[in-house]
């Protein structure tokens, strides 16, 4: 039996606009999915800033639960526990690919003293974060800097060897050829370096046809052209070069944050869904909101796993 009843609360995943149901498997042309991840960001950073405070904690994923001090914010609890697994030291210099509005580099630079590099496909993200950076890190104490630029992640624009450390927090699921996207953080670090990545993998489990439909929408809704699974990636580690330093399945201390997330979209499906009706909203802001609810579900089933890793590039 199906475990996902659509109700009244989330449109069927048959009615998600077909230009976002089209990002749920890989995307044969790189430049139509950098157009989709695009518009994606362009309508979820509106809803990122005004409804999940990231004008407050400039963080656009999600949070670590594990040892959350009492009133903490699980946001920059995750972010603080991967620089601890890739041993971030004061004066390194990071690259952040896929900075979103620059949450983890301002948070890196200001609480570890680190020189970050925040890059992104939207020219806003960028300025966005230029902003938070110049209020956020010396006014607070900072010791360090994070600038930002429009850059794509594919396609890095600095020399080999540039960067001690590589940050990818939700950002590696974007990648559309991601064993090339490892190569290429490979030859950007320097002996020694670490690439650390937290995101979603997907499982062996196996899924009805219902839940494949919502697993297809959960991807969709947030221009993901698929998720590789954890063997995947370590195999692509390894021939690139890379030695693990870390592995971990985190998903038990990710998911109250899924569920609330969930939770938070129960209320906008529904209008999200009218004004999309009226044509009073986009389809990325639609699909959007569907992906929170599907996010969870697929999650709960254990379609799809969360993951930290990091990797060392050999002296």
């Amino acid at each position: 039996m199906a475990e996902f009843p659509l109700g009244s609360a989330a449109p069927a995943v048959a009615e998600v606009p077909a230009r976002l149901a089209e990002a749920g498997a890989d995307a044969p042309d790189h430049r139509a999915l950098k157009d989709r991840v695009r518009r994606y960001y362009a309508a979820a950073t509106e809803d990122y800033l005004k409804y999940y405070q990231a004008d407050w904690h400039h963080h656009m994923h999600y949070g670590f639960d594990r040892d959350l001090p009492r009133g903490g914010n699980p946001t920059e609890h995750m972010v603080r526990y991967l620089a601890h697994l890739g041993g971030l030291k004061a004066g390194e210099r990071l690259l952040d690919a896929g900075c979103g509005v620059g949450g983890s580099s301002i948070f890196l630079a200001r609480e570890l003293g680190l020189d970050c590099v925040g890059i992104t496909l939207m020219e806003g993200q960028a300025r966005l974060a230029t902003g938070f950076a110049a209020k956020g890190i010396a006014p607070r104490g900072g010791r360090g800097r994070a600038r930002f630029a429009a850059n794509d992640f594919h396609r890095p624009a600095f020399k080999p060897a540039s960067f001690d450390a590589i940050w990818a927090l939700e950002s590696f699921d974007h990648a559309t050829d991601k064993r090339a996207w490892v190569a290429t953080m490979f030859a950007l670090l320097k002996p020694g370096g670490r690439l650390i990545i937290a995101d979603g993998f997907k499982t062996e489990a196996t899924a009805d046809r219902a839940q494949e439909k919502a697993y297809a929408a959960f991807l969709a809704g947030w221009a993901v052209p698929h998720l590789c699974t954890a063997a995947e990636l370590e195999s692509w580690a390894r021939e690139a070069g890379f030695e693990p330093k870390h592995s971990e399945d985190i998903s038990a201390d990710v998911m109250p944050h899924a569920r609330a997330i969930f939770r938070f979209g129960l209320l906008f499906i529904p209008v999200r869904w009218a004004l999309a009706r009226l044509k009073l909203t986009s389809p990325e802001k639609l699909g959007n909101a569907v992906a929170t609810y599907y996010q969870y579900l697929t999650f709960r089933k254990g379609l799809w796993e969360y993951r930290a890793y990091c990797f060392r590039k050999p002296l």
